[in-house]
C-alpha cells in the first residue's frame, strides 16, 4: 500500500514561486511512489494587497479553508496511521490544530514543512508580530518531525532566536526546476528583480544604477515586478523620476515569461538586501547565467559558493565588481544547478523519517 501525503500548499500566486511549488511538490512525491492529496484553500484576492510575500488577509482565509478540510478528513476517518502532512509554509496558524486532531483522534501522523522566514527575520513583514509570534513559532517548530530550510544561514538564525533542537532543522536548499544550461545573447544590462520592499533596500540599488549610468551611458538599467506597480510612496516616486530622466526602465505587471526573457538577456543582477534567508531572485538570475552582485552576508555567500567576484562589502566595491563582471563575465549557472536536486533531497529525507 502506498504511503499517503497530504500536501498543504502555500496559495499559488503566479507572481511568486508558490505557483510552481503547487505543481512541483506533488509531482516529486508521486514520482517517489506516494499517493498525494492536495489540500486547497480559497483566496480573497490573487494579488498582494496587504503585506509583502503574500496578502495577509487572503492568506489567513486560505489557510483557514485548508484547516476546515483537514478537520473534516479526520472526522470522516480518512486519515490513517503514518499518513504524512507536508506544509508549504510552517508559518501557518493551524499547525497546532493538525497535531491536536492527530493526538485526540489517536491517529499518529508525520508532519514536515518548509520555513521561509518568521518573526525573527530582520525587517521581515512578520517581525512586528514577534512579541507574541515567538511563542507560537517555538511551538510550531517543535510540532514538526522535521523542518526544511533554504540555507545554513537560516538554520543558524532559527537556532539563535528560537528554542528548537538543531536535529529538527534540515538544510535542503529551496527547490527549483532549473532548466538545462543554454547560451543567451547578453546585453550590457543591469537588472533589479527583488521585491521593492524596504528590507531589500531598493533605494540603494537605484542609487547604484544612477551612479553607473553617469559613467556608462550606453548601459541599460531595468527594474521588474509582476505586481501592477513597482513600489509605493517615495521609493516609487524616486523610480518614476529616474525613468523620466532615462536612467532606468520600469517593467510592471509582467508575466513570468517576460521576466525570464529580461533576465536571460541581462549580464548583471544586483541586490542590496539587508536580510536574505535564501533568495529566489538570485537563483533565477543564475540559472540564466546572469551574474548576481550581492552583499557579502546572510545566505548570499552560500548561494554563490563564496565566489568573491559576486560579493561586496561596501558601495565602492559593489560598483567595481559590477563594472568588472560586465567587461569580464563568468559562469554562475553551476550555482543554480545544485538546487535542482533540493526537491528530491526533501522527499528522500522524508522517506527515511
Amino acid at each position: 500500500m502506498k504511503r499517503k501525503v497530504y500536501y498543504v500548499p502555500i496559495e499559488p500566486l503566479e507572481e511568486r514561486y508558490t505557483e510552481q511549488w503547487y505543481h512541483w511538490f506533488p509531482k516529486e512525491f508521486r514520482k517517489q511512489g506516494y499517493e498525494v492529496e492536495i489540500i486547497d484553500g480559497e483566496t480573497l484576492t490573487d494579488t498582494i494587497e496587504t503585506g509583502t510575500f503574500l496578502d495577509a488577509n487572503s492568506s489567513v482565509y486560505y489557510k483557514s479553508e485548508q484547516l476546515k478540510k483537514i478537520a473534516k478528513l479526520f472526522y470522516e476517518k480518512s486519515i490513517n496511521y503514518g499518513d504524512i502532512f507536508f506544509i508549504g509554509d510552517i508559518e501557518f496558524s493551524g499547525i497546532e490544530a493538525i497535531k491536536y486532531l492527530s493526538v485526540l483522534n489517536n491517529i499518529p501522523i508525520k508532519m514536515f514543512g518548509f520555513c521561509h522566514a518568521a518573526s525573527y527575520t530582520n525587517e521581515d513583514f512578520m517581525q512586528k508580530c514577534e512579541p507574541f509570534a515567538k511563542y507560537y513559532e517555538d511551538g510550531w517548530f517543535n510540532t514538526f518531525d522535521l523542518v526544511f530550510v533554504g540555507s545554513e544561514y537560516h538554520k543558524r538564525q532559527i537556532l539563535k532566536y528560537r528554542n528548537v533542537d538543531a536535529q529538527k532543522i534540515f538544510v535542503s536548499g529551496n527547490p527549483y526546476e532549473v532548466p538545462a544550461k543554454e547560451k543567451y545573447p547578453k546585453f550590457n544590462r543591469v537588472i533589479l528583480t527583488n521585491r521593492p520592499d524596504y528590507e531589500k533596500r531598493p533605494n540603494l540599488s537605484l542609487d547604484i544604477m544612477a551612479i553607473l549610468k553617469k559613467d556608462h551611458p550606453n548601459w541599460e538599467f531595468v527594474v521588474t515586478t509582476g505586481r501592477s506597480q513597482w513600489g509605493k510612496g517615495w521609493i516609487r516616486e524616486k523610480a518614476l523620476k529616474m525613468e523620466e530622466d532615462e536612467i532606468i526602465t520600469i517593467y510592471e505587471g509582467i508575466s513570468k515569461i517576460m521576466y525570464f526573457d529580461l533576465l536571460k538577456n541581462s549580464k548583471i543582477m544586483i541586490s542590496n538586501s539587508i536580510e536574505e534567508n535564501f533568495g529566489y531572485c538570485i537563483l533565477e538570475a543564475m540559472m540564466f547565467n546572469t551574474i548576481p552582485i550581492l552583499p557579502n552576508d546572510y545566505s548570499h555567500p552560500e548561494l554563490v559558493n563564496d565566489n568573491p567576484k559576486c560579493l561586496f562589502t561596501n558601495i565602492d566595491e559593489q560598483i567595481s565588481k559590477i563594472e568588472t563582471a560586465m567587461l569580464f563575465p563568468f559562469d554562475v549557472y553551476q550555482y543554480a544547478e545544485k538546487y535542482a536536486k533540493s526537491l528530491e533531497l526533501i522527499v528522500d529525507r522524508i522517506n527515511i523519517s
